[in-house]
């Protein structure tokens, strides 16, 4: 008999042993960032105990959190309430960036390359932990690369750490076909792309089973709000290892397009319902949570209203 999907949900958590603490900065990101920034602790642990995090659990991942500078507390009376920093905006902001993307962008054959000469020892970890959640990753000892040319995130990196004129930031191409040969090989090793295809093809055949025998137009609320954040949860962890590659350096039939777009496919359909339980279950200072703003709508290229 299969499970209902809340139970799948709550048995797949158990079973690829989720940390509390990431779940719930895929809630924030995911959810309470859309809906006026703020949430309440009690909606917090009643929405993680759906997948079987118990309150000690929600509680001592939201204190962690705030010692790593991702959240603030504002507490009202005996009520206590979250949301992200300025830090951990900045974070979300590029992250976001990829996992809502509307398309995979053509690539040009230029790719960016790091060299963090003059980093500072103190934030050499924090600056390549960074620029790994972009899709650098190290190409020979001492240099980062990235296949675009597209700056915005590592920029704005080297801003918030304060990095500028720290590392040197160039670009390039490969100019013959033998190289480009070479190029495959290296990133098929460097950026473990066995491994990340594995990855990839495990979340499409858990989704693709969960909704082999029903609709996803047939859950409920609660169910559709489950299914979505742990949706975006499993593809952000698998995502913000994927550097993006284009056809050209991967694999004949990559699985991660496929995976891209069953994401957006599901995701746009469970947004009516999953949005009716965030706007009667979840709760602010003010009451139920808000309404999401027009930015929400531009995810994946565009959301329907209605």
């Amino acid at each position: 008999m299969a499970k209902l999907p809340s139970e799948a949900v709550a048995q797949r958590v158990a079973e690829r042993n989720f940390s509390c603490t990431s779940m719930v900065i895929t809630l924030f990101g995911d959810v309470v960032s859309q809906h006026g920034g703020w949430i309440w602790m009690g909606s917090l642990i009643d929405a993680l105990g759906h997948f079987g995090y118990s309150e000690r659990l929600v509680r001592t991942a939201v204190f962690r959190i705030v010692q790593q500078d991702w959240l603030q507390a504002n507490k009202v009376g005996r009520r206590s309430y979250y949301c992200f920093t300025e830090t951990a905006k900045g974070h979300y902001e590029k992250a976001a960036r990829r996992i809502y993307a509307a398309d995979v962008p053509d690539w040009d054959g230029s790719w960016t390359f790091v060299a963090p000469v003059f980093v500072p020892d103190d934030k050499r970890e924090e600056f390549r932990k960074s620029l790994m959640w972009q899709g650098f990753n190290s190409l020979v000892s001492g240099l980062l690369a990235h296949p675009s040319s597209d700056r915005t995130s590592l920029d704005e990196t080297l801003e918030e750490l304060g990095l500028v004129g720290k590392a040197i930031v160039f670009a390039g191409n490969t100019t013959d076909v033998h190289s480009r040969r070479a190029l495959k090989e290296l990133v098929s090793d460097k950026w473990q792309i066995a491994s990340l295809e594995q990855q990839y093809s495990e979340v499409l055949d858990f989704y693709r089973h969960m909704f082999q025998r029903r609709k996803v137009e047939s859950l409920g609320p609660q169910e559709a709000f489950l299914v979505r954040v742990l949706l975006i949860h499993d593809y952000r962890r698998v995502l913000l290892r994927d550097p993006d590659f284009p056809d050209e350096l991967l694999p004949t039939g990559w699985v991660g397009f496929e995976v891209q777009d069953l994401v957006k496919r599901l995701y746009k359909q469970l947004v009516t319902r999953s949005e009716e339980y965030i706007e009667s279950e979840l709760s602010n200072a003010h009451g139920v949570m808000p309404s999401a703003g027009s930015r929400f709508y531009r995810r994946f290229g565009g959301i329907p209203t209605s």
